[in-house]
């Protein structure tokens, strides 16, 4: 199913600047872009694996307005695309075929991340008004509103679901968590709780059915600003066995505290990659222990797997006021396939 939307002369092609349409289809990859912090000017990309173009800005050319301030995670769910921007306290619902707005989930006070439950209802993790009372917002899908807070603790963050639960990892948001949440989503109630690192921020399932959840550890400074080593914890990986208990913990680099991030799955849910003190790891499923050296030496803002392809994802933010660039990588070479121009800070990915 394929819609052609003419584009103006803003949403060009990296690779070809003559007035090209844009074919958004089942081979697209969406990019949300952050944008500049308090500019309002968060953007989407799209990636067409099929003719190998990237078109910027496709939101700003079909609606005619940015999206907003603080452009946090994208999700594809029951034909409709949920962007969310946690600034402007709000979720933007597109038609993922032509980009169009299709309205927004608002009264959100700091929205992190989209995950559709059912055909009538999707959870928002949520870190408050104060940027750490972390909690999950219950939306019905057939009124876009907020039907139920669930509390779980501080800087709600990505989810997970498998079969009728939801793991909730509390990457702590201004504050410290060190628990992974689980909640029943057919009663919305939370079940049970996993202690893991300080502040985990990404969380994946493996082939086995274990669940991985990388924490960014947390840093406390003395009144120099060097480094409290008493107080400070190492970022880690955990590995939770079927029935929610953690298996192991794999501490970081004990010379930094660099935070570990970005947690992603290959398509056969063999393989583990993650971001770590300017690098990118790529780890297996069956390891017991970290890797030493990095599968690709590059730093990158945000990170994910191709679910078609395999190939690793790569978004890079020179800085947060000019375009970023997102690179496209051999997950068995760790080689740079194609790189492309995006918008500001890519953040988030999401797929056809």
């Amino acid at each position: 199913m394929a819609i052609v939307l003419t584009t103006a002369a803003l949403l060009q092609s990296c690779q070809n600047d003559d007035f090209q349409p844009i074919v958004a289809n089942d081979e697209g990859i969406f990019i949300l872009n952050e944008g500049a912090f308090g500019a309002a000017n968060a953007s989407l990309s799209y990636y067409d694996r099929a003719t190998g173009e990237m078109t910027n800005y496709v939101f700003k050319t079909k609606n005619g307005v940015d999206l907003g301030d603080q452009g946090q995670s994208i999700a594809v769910f029951e034909d409709k695309g949920y962007l969310t921007i946690q600034n402007d306290g709000k979720i933007e619902i597109i038609n993922p075929e032509d980009f169009s707005s299709l309205g927004t989930i608002d009264a959100l006070p700091s929205p992190r991340y989209f995950l559709g439950i059912s055909s009538t209802k999707a959870y928002v993790s949520d870190w408050g008004e104060d940027g750490a009372t972390g909690s999950i917002k219950v939306i019905d899908l057939t009124t876009n509103s907020v039907i139920k807070t669930i509390p779980t603790g501080q800087g709600a963050n990505k989810m997970l679901k498998v079969d009728q639960l939801v793991y909730v990892a509390n990457a702590g948001g201004w504050g410290r968590d060190n628990t992974v949440k689980v909640i029943d989503s057919t009663t919305d109630e939370v079940t049970g709780t996993i202690t893991v690192g300080d502040n985990p921020n990404s969380i994946v399932r493996d082939a086995d059915g274990n669940i991985w959840v990388t924490s960014s550890g947390h840093t406390a400074y003395n009144s120099d600003w060097s480094i409290d080593e008493d107080n400070s914890t190492k970022p880690s990986l955990s590995k939770i066995a079927p029935g929610n208990s953690e298996t192991f913990r794999l501490e970081g680099n004990a010379s930094s505290y660099a935070s570990m991030g970005n947690l992603s799955i290959s398509p056969d849910g063999r393989s583990i990659y993650y971001t770590y003190n300017g690098g990118v790891y790529k780890m297996s499923t069956a390891a017991t222990s970290l890797p030493t050296t990095p599968f690709i030496n590059k730093s990158y803002y945000s990170l994910a797997i191709d679910p078609a392809t395999g190939n690793i994802l790569g978004g890079e933010a020179p800085n947060f006021s000019s375009a970023g660039n997102l690179d496209i990588i051999s997950s068995t070479t760790g080689q740079t396939l194609e790189t492309f121009q995006v918008g500001i800070a890519p953040i988030s990915y999401a797929f056809n």
